[in-house]
Formats: C-alpha cells, sequence, structure tokens
C-alpha cells in the first residue's frame, strides 16, 4: 500500500505547478486621462503567460454597451505573450466616468481577470437635455422639443448644420455664433410620416468646434396612428 502511494504523492506537485497563469503586466488599473464627448478611444494592453501550460482565453464581459474588448488570440503559450484591445464610446457621457472588462479564462480560478479604465468626459458643446424625448408623437402632427446648448469652449460656437435619417425631423440651429460661457435654444419639430413603437434613430448636429465637430442627439420615443376626431 505505502509503495502505490508513494509516486502518487511525487507527481502531485509537477501538476499542480503545470497550470496557466494570467498576468496583466501594465497592471489592471487604467487611466484614459481627459477626452472629448465623442470620442472614441482605444488602448491596447499587454497580456502574458507565466504559467506551465496553454492559456485558454474565454468569454471577455464588459460593463457597459459603450465599451468593446477584444483579444488577439485564443491561446497563449507557456511564457507567451498576447494582447486585448480596448474601446470605449464617450458620446452619451459627461465627466467621471469608470468602466470595466472581466477576462474569462483558464488561467484565473477566482471568476476572471477584471480591468478597470476611468476617464474624464469633457463636454464643450453641452446639450440640456442630452436627448430628444418624443413619446406621444402621431403620425402627420408636429410634436416639437426644444433643447438648450451651452458653449463650454473658448471661442465662439457655430452649429453649422445635421443629418439624420429619421424622416419629419427638422432642427431650427441658432443662427448667431454662441459666445463662451453663453447658451442658446435648437427648436425641434417632428411631423412623423409612419408608425413605429421605438424610435432608435437619432440626429448628427455639425459644429465648428475643434474638439467636437459634430454632436450626436439620441431620439427615444414613439410614433402612433392619429387620433380620429
Amino acid at each position: 500500500m505505502i509503495t502505490r502511494r508513494f509516486p502518487l504523492l511525487l507527481l502531485l506537485p509537477a501538476v499542480a505547478l503545470a497550470q496557466p497563469k494570467l498576468v496583466v503586466p501594465g497592471g489592471t488599473d487604467l487611466n484614459f486621462g481627459r477626452i472629448y464627448r465623442g470620442e472614441t478611444i482605444e488602448r491596447t494592453i499587454a497580456l502574458r503567460n507565466e504559467g506551465k501550460d496553454t492559456l485558454v482565453m474565454g468569454t471577455i464581459g464588459v460593463s457597459c454597451g459603450c465599451t468593446g474588448a477584444m483579444a488577439t488570440a485564443d491561446r497563449i503559450p507557456p511564457g507567451g505573450d498576447g494582447s486585448l484591445k480596448i474601446t470605449f464610446n464617450s458620446k452619451n457621457f459627461t465627466g467621471r466616468v469608470h468602466k470595466t472588462v472581466t477576462l474569462h479564462s483558464n488561467g484565473d480560478t477566482s471568476g476572471g481577470t477584471v480591468i478597470e479604465f476611468t476617464a474624464v468626459v469633457i463636454d464643450e458643446v453641452a446639450l440640456n437635455p442630452q436627448s430628444i424625448i418624443l413619446p406621444d408623437a402621431e403620425v402627420g402632427k408636429l410634436s416639437t422639443v426644444t433643447l438648450g446648448v451651452t458653449n463650454n469652449g473658448m471661442t465662439p460656437l457655430s452649429l453649422t448644420g445635421y443629418r439624420t435619417a429619421l424622416k419629419g425631423l427638422v432642427l431650427k440651429l441658432p443662427a448667431a455664433p454662441i459666445p463662451p460661457e453663453g447658451s442658446a435654444e435648437i427648436r425641434v419639430e417632428f411631423t412623423p410620416v409612419e408608425t413605429s413603437p421605438l424610435l432608435t434613430e437619432g440626429v448628427f448636429v455639425a459644429t465648428n468646434n475643434m474638439h467636437q465637430p459634430e454632436v450626436y442627439i439620441q431620439v427615444y420615443g414613439g410614433v402612433r396612428r392619429a387620433k380620429t376626431e
């Protein structure tokens, strides 16, 4: 009995050592710094397998639809390197943001390796509200909404045009430039031509701001048939 167990005990440390180990050499806390609203930031971080067996990447989870993540390889050999590309779309954010990316692999037994990143989103062309909300629109009838726009930049702001795929949507932009720290209004007019239970379109407004040359405004709501008299 003893002679049969002894070789098995000798093998246990070797089996334990033959494991993959996922390491993020640059650390798991990232700072994207100051970015302007509407920018899409991309960062590539290094990955390393410091274990003795092949590292197999699993699913990659993100905390927000604004964040994307993709590994360069599904497998990393022992002692080998890989990378992870992270993208962040800032169009729906202002101020400080904090997001996470979770890497699942056979090299982590703790439920995943969590990578966190922070950023400060600067909004020089600030809208209030930030979206166009049209909950009670009816086919053939005019609905109006007013948005406030504030110039947080250092030079006069001009809104020079707009584009949208949403039929019946018209924006009346301020005719005069908006001075720094000044505000103006955008009048939104919507006369829908067809019903839609859920509006999923938006509008892009062109500006002369070098950091935010185009501002995206999401349109929320729905369109129903006009009520009969």
